[in-house]
């Protein structure tokens, strides 16, 4: 796997995939600096890169268990900082929210396989910060790890 990210300017960045298909704004929010806020922050990218691997895994889970699939699936991401430089994440927690008439145990199961097997992204920041899970279906938390 071979991304590229090309500076554009000031504090702007385009990243591209391998394949040169898919691209990606890189931008810092802080105008102090010279960011202009024209992309996400490299750190919300990683987040949601983390959200990404764990949501795929997990719809790949259930289709693959035969399960009744979610009406909706959506995964939020809060990562906490250090207070000074590296200012590195000291704590990630995901929210899993499924809506619709899917297996409770189904996907209790599909998440923990994500989490304990298959997410490399997961596997990899756990191993310099503590990552936590919630997972919610129709609106009541159903299991945590």
């Amino acid at each position: 796997m071979r991304v590229k990210v090309h500076w554009k300017d000031n504090l702007r960045f385009e990243a591209r995939d391998s394949l040169d298909t898919v691209r990606v704004n890189f931008d810092s929010r802080d105008p102090a600096i010279g960011g202009q806020g024209d992309g996400e922050t490299p750190k919300e990218a990683f987040l949601q890169s983390i959200a990404g691997c764990t949501g795929m895994d997990v719809i790949h889970i259930l289709r693959k268990m035969r399960a009744v699939m979610p009406d909706s699936f959506y995964i939020t991401v809060n990562g906490e900082t250090a207070a000074k430089d590296p200012m590195v994440f000291t704590s990630i927690d995901l929210e899993y929210h499924a809506g619709g008439g899917t297996e409770k145990e189904k996907l209790l199961k599909a998440v923990k396989m994500s989490q304990e097997t298959y997410c490399s992204v997961s596997i990899m920041v756990k191993k310099a910060a503590p990552l936590r899970y919630r997972v919610i279906l129709n609106g009541e938390e159903i299991g945590v790890g």
